[in-house]
């Protein structure tokens, strides 16, 4: 399996033939997606979601894809942790001992910190994401000749 980088995908997106707000707002729906707790299905959340709201396909995919094996640890936790703040949750999940049993048996108690908390997390990341790539794909048409960003 051939390892793509942040910077390829980046590239990927300047390429893509849709408006600046259309690329933006695909991203971030993928976004949004990849901070979900539903791990294993965001690629297929993020075709169907592009399909049903006529979205970027490809913009989709690769927001979907910001969140990989190695920073969804950290997601989580953060997902948790807001999650459990907003449902003032005082019940701790802890983290130790590292079984399937205990996450099987425990886990349960902490989904629902996890699906707020991702809801909350998400709507952030994904708003922050959509100015920022509409930012850089507009200067980026700009400079490349494409005058007419804003359709």
């Amino acid at each position: 399996m051939k390892k793509v980088s942040y910077r390829q995908l980046l590239r990927q997106i300047l390429s893509l033939e849709d408006s600046p707000k259309k690329i933006a707002a695909s991203f971030a729906v993928g976004v949004f997606i990849s901070i979900s707790p539903f791990f294993g299905f965001h690629t297929i959340l993020a075709v169907t979601l592009s399909i049903l709201f006529k979205l970027n396909k490809v913009a989709t995919i690769t927001g979907s894809w910001i969140n990989n094996p190695w920073t969804t640890p950290a997601v989580y936790y953060l997902d948790y942790k807001i999650g459990a703040f907003i449902l003032n949750d005082s019940s701790r999940f802890n983290l130790r001992p590292f079984s399937f049993e205990h996450y099987l048996h425990d886990g349960k108690n902490a989904f629902w910190d996890i699906f707020v908390g991702s809801i909350a997390f998400g709507m952030v990341v994904s708003i922050v994401s959509y100015f920022l790539i509409k930012y850089i794909v507009e200067r980026y048409k700009k400079r490349q000749g494409v005058f007419d960003v804003s359709t």
